[in-house]
Order: C-alpha cells, then structure tokens, then sequence
C-alpha cells in the first residue's frame, strides 16, 4: 500500500506534440495526499496534455512520472492495474457511454475490473448514485434525457465507483448555469468531507477555483512557473498570471470566496 506523501510526482518532463514540436519542458509538479490542486494556464499551454500523462494515456519524451509511487512503465502489470484503479477521472463533458443507461454507466468500471456479482454492483451503484444526490429511479435513464447538470453528477458516480484516492476533474463546472454549479462545488466539497481523496482539477472557472482549491499550479512557458496557495500565487509578477487573477473577475471571486 503505497504511504508517501505524494501521489504524483512529476520530475523534468518533457512533453512533445508529434514528432518534434515541444510542449512542455522541465516541466515538475508533485500533487499530495486529500489535497485539491488546480491546473491553471492558458489555451494551448497543454493542460489536457499533462492530464494525459498523469493517467498514463500518453507516454511523455523524458522525464519522470509516478502515481501512487508507481511509474506508468514498470514492468509490473499488476502494479500499473493497481494504479490505475485508484484513480477516477471527470472528463469536461461527461463522457457517458450514450448507448448504456445511467446504471450501467456507473456499473461500467466495476464491471471491468471483475469479481463482483451483480447483487455487489447494484449495491455499489446505488451507494454511488446516492453519493451525488441521485436515487435508484435515475439508472434507467439515458445520458441524451439527463440535464447538463445531471451528466455531470452521473460522470461523478462513475468516477467514484472504485473508490479512488485520486479524483481527476477536468472543467468540471463548465456548461453549468451558476446555481449548478455553485451546487457541484458543494457536492465535491461534501465527498472530499466524507472520503478524503485528492484531487487535481483542470478549470479556467476562478469561483470554483477558490471555492475548491488548497494549491494552483501555473502552466506558463512550457512548465510550472508557480505552485503554491492562492494567495501567493496571485502576487507572481507574470502576465498570464495578473491577467488570469486580475481585474474584476478575479476581486469578485476573491470577494465571494
């Protein structure tokens, strides 16, 4: 059972586009445990890109890249399956199978993984479903007759359904009209109360970033420029970040939170 502090570390990345072109470089980032760290940078800095990598769907050109003290490239398979499972992913638009129910979206991963009856799965689905304030009668929907809003929290229940103890968000409140979203926020915020996991979150929302958020990492000129509290990361003399946290925007997300 893996007990470090971290449960990512990234050291000296170097991230190509194609055969040449690079994305990132040097870049290093360490995310610790039942911390929410969010991902900030502008379009193209390659966000998605580093999320890529951190779940293992990419192979980066260099550097060193561990989860839960595993690299994507150990030799153990059931190292890297293990990994893998203790992480759950909220993709921006929810990326629910269209053709599967709510349930079985939700029952999907426990599916994969394997040696649970069905009596287990409707168990787990229905705990997980409760968990973001749906009930049984939602699972035999389809995602084309859920709310955004719903998406939303089904996504969630399927990102939950192993239990992780890291949760990747990806914009999870964009597409939501501020009650929405306001309510997403306390959703996570009570899961986070009640399980503890870590989180790392990709958003350009500055509400949901100071609602949520312990530290902000800064994706500027092809690596972390800062990663640090709010409060300390608003003082860095950079453009992307004065423009990002200035303004109105920024004081009234400040003023709210």
């Amino acid at each position: 059972m893996f007990d470090g502090e971290y449960v990512i570390e990234i050291k000296g990345l170097v991230n190509t586009v194609g055969a040449s072109t690079i994305l990132h470089r040097d870049l290093d980032l360490q995310v610790r445990r039942n911390e929410v760290m969010s991902l900030v940078g502008g379009s193209g800095s390659g966000k998605t890109q580093l999320v890529r990598v951190i779940l293992g769907l990419k192979r980066p050109k260099a550097g060193v890249v561990r989860v839960f003290g595993v690299s994507w490239e150990d030799s153990s398979a059931k190292k890297v399956r293990d990994a893998r499972r203790r992480m759950g992913m909220l993709f921006q638009n929810g990326a629910l199978y269209s053709a599967l129910s709510v349930y079985d979206n939700v029952a999907f991963p426990l599916r994969e993984r394997g040696g649970l009856s069905e009596e287990e799965i409707r168990g787990i689905v229905h705990t997980k479903l409760a968990q973001v304030e749906l009930g049984p009668s939602h699972g035999g929907l389809l995602p084309a007759n859920l709310s955004g809003g719903m998406v939303k929290r089904v996504s969630l229940a399927r990102a939950l359904a192993l239990s992780p103890d890291l949760l990747i968000l990806d914009e999870p409140t964009a597409g939501l009209d501020p009650d929405r979203s306001e309510g997403f926020v306390r959703l996570i915020k009570r899961l986070r109360e009640d399980h503890r996991f870590a989180v790392v979150m990709v958003t350009h929302d500055l509400d949901t970033l100071f609602d949520l958020t312990d530290r902000v990492a800064v994706l500027a000129d092809q690596h972390i420029i800062a990663c640090d509290t709010l409060a300390s990361v608003r003082e860095l003399d950079h453009k992307f970040v004065q423009n990002f946290f200035g303004g109105d925007r920024g004081r009234r997300a400040l003023e709210h939170g």
